[in-house]
């Protein structure tokens, strides 16, 4: 996988979790989730992205969307909220247009070596 403008990235590690607006339909990702960061990773809530597949291309090339709404564990506010849910693996495939489904990923980008390497020791 490449994304596109980062020279680095990395899942989420496993003791993540994240909230979900009830509902049965969901609408937008950014909207229905919020993602709970271990206090280790609180310093990495700027690298946390939404990521999905380069519009027109069958390669592994993926483009950064947006950054994703998170909090650190243990100081959330859980009002109005479900979970908290499992996340790894984070897979959605929940936008459709012209009857293909969008996938999205959910991984920590990084520019720089240094700051890649400090979140691999905190993982």
């Amino acid at each position: 996988m490449i994304v596109r403008n980062f020279a680095f990235y990395a899942d989420m590690p496993d003791d993540m979790r994240y909230l979900r607006k009830p509902g049965g339909q969901p609408t937008w990702i950014e909207q229905d989730m919020v993602f709970l960061l271990p206090p280790r990773l609180k310093d990495f809530r700027k690298n946390l992205f939404h990521v999905r597949r380069a519009e027109k291309t069958e390669s592994a090339l993926y483009a950064s969307l947006f950054q994703v709404k998170c909090i650190v564990a243990g100081q959330e506010d859980t009002t109005g909220f479900d979970g908290p849910y499992d996340v790894f693996p984070f897979y959605e495939k929940v936008f459709r247009r012209r009857r293909q489904y969008r996938d999205y990923y959910v991984l920590f980008l990084f520019r720089h070596k240094t700051d890649y390497q400090k979140y691999m020791r905190l993982c």
